[in-house]
């Protein structure tokens, strides 16, 4: 829904996780990516300001969405709603069978790190989701998105990294999403 001309500010962002798919159409998608296993199935999003991912399985669906203000959400079924300010970490549970874990947080570098991280990042782009936006600032690094998948019989790892150029920061996701074994329960 929401388009913008670059990035959001990282003092912006907010980090939500829902207990319900969000339909696509609420998102400026960039580039998207599905993956399946027998257990379950998930639809990874790079969106603008950040990702949205929806994992579902037979009894359940999660969709984790890290959005600027430009990308406006319904309330409905919010589990968990944070700025992405400071480090923050959580697990959930949804139902009997299946959990959720992740940490997120955002860190300012000094500007000859970050170009170094935004080239690194780059390199990397052949190994997961990514996506490079238009800067803002033709002297400046491009903002850049990408999102690692580790897929597993029971479960999703998933890692993101999004780099802020205005900010000179990079925020940095880490979740799994994981049918749990009859034991664990």
């Amino acid at each position: 829904m929401g388009v913008s001309y670059g990035r959001s500010k990282v003092v912006d962002l907010e980090f939500q996780v829902f207990a319900r798919a969000i339909h696509p159409d609420w998102f400026a998608v960039r580039s998207h990516r599905r993956v399946s296993r027998p257990a379950w199935e998930a639809d990874l999003r790079i969106i603008e300001g950040g990702h949205a991912i929806t994992w579902t399985n037979g009894t359940g669906c999660l969709t984790e969405v890290l959005r600027g203000p430009e990308t406006p959400l319904p309330d409905r079924g919010v589990l968990l709603r944070r700025p992405v300010r400071h480090e923050h970490s959580a697990t959930l549970r949804q139902g009997v069978a299946v959990e959720y874990q992740t940490c997120f947080d955002s860190e300012r570098l000094d500007d000859e790190v970050f170009r170094h991280l935004c080239d690194e990042l780059s390199l990397d782009a052949g190994k997961g989701l990514y996506h490079r936006f238009s800067p803002r600032n033709r002297m400046a690094p491009s903002p850049v998105s990408f999102i690692r998948v580790d897929p597993r019989a029971n479960g999703l790892s998933v890692q993101a990294f999004h780099t802020f150029p205005d900010d000179c920061s990079i925020v940095r996701t880490q979740s799994l999403f994981e049918v749990l074994d009859p034991g664990r329960r």
